[in-house]
């Protein structure tokens, strides 16, 4: 079985990680997952896509047993690695608006997967962070490009730089999410937002996600990945300096 389970509630196609016993982390199969979700954007009676998690996480980012069962397989590696930021880049070029309905932890990778979203609404219990520092690690799916324009750069270095996590409240306070809301309630919360997108005019709702989406440039995504594989070199031997 799928660890997404995919469900078409009206106009809007819902995208729910259902892997709690290890934090809805993303490894292969759910990235395999989530581009089934979104292809099927393709379909003209889907107007909005909707990604949420199963029990206490959103998504506590990457799968990091399986990245780390591939550091003796450098090229393996950057496939996982790639394949994770090609996901969060086509997130944020969906053909439709996409919400993220954050019910629980996003960290690391599941906080890039909450800024690749047009629009996020958490629940109050929700915890948001990127972590990487914590784990010794780098941003490699966006954290890094879309996290200071979501918040600035100061409250993004800050983020970055401490690991430090931040509550569904101080996320809504920052502009990371639009609006809090109780956890009971999201999902229908939700579904009525989404509701409202999708009786919209298309042919204008496509062109205003054109103007809306914040730019970001190939640039700032190639620093990132540089960074990372540098990181991940160092990491299978021991430092020099």
């Amino acid at each position: 079985m799928s660890p997404v389970v995919l469900t078409r509630q009206g106009p809007a196609l819902w995208a729910r990680i259902d892997r709690a016993g290890r934090g809805n982390a993303c490894g292969s199969d759910v990235m395999a997952g989530l581009e089934e979700w979104l292809a099927g954007a393709a379909d003209p009676g889907v107007r909005v896509l909707v990604l949420t998690g199963t029990g206490r996480s959103f998504c506590a980012g990457a799968d990091l047993t399986e990245a780390t069962g591939l550091l003796g397989d450098p090229p393996a590696l950057r496939a996982f690695l790639d394949r994770g930021r090609r996901l969060v880049r086509q997130i944020r070029a969906a053909a439709v608006p996409t919400i993220a309905a954050v019910n629980g932890a996003a960290f690391g990778g599941g906080l890039e997967l909450l800024l690749a979203c047009d629009i996020a609404v958490a629940a109050g219990s929700a915890r948001v962070g990127d972590r990487h520092i914590a784990a010794g690690q780098v941003p490699g799916w966006g954290s890094s490009v879309l996290l200071p324009l979501a918040v600035g750069p100061a409250a993004a270095r800050r983020l970055l730089i401490t690991g430090e996590t931040w509550t569904a409240q101080e996320a809504a306070r920052r502009g990371l999410v639009s609006e809090v809301v109780a956890d009971a309630e999201l999902t229908g919360h939700v579904d009525t937002l989404a509701g409202r997108i999708a009786a919209l005019d298309p042919a204008a709702v496509r062109r205003m996600l054109r103007v809306a989406r914040p730019v970001d440039t190939d640039a700032a995504w190639a620093r990132e990945r540089e960074t990372l594989d540098e990181h991940v070199a160092a990491q299978a031997r021991p430092e020099t300096e």
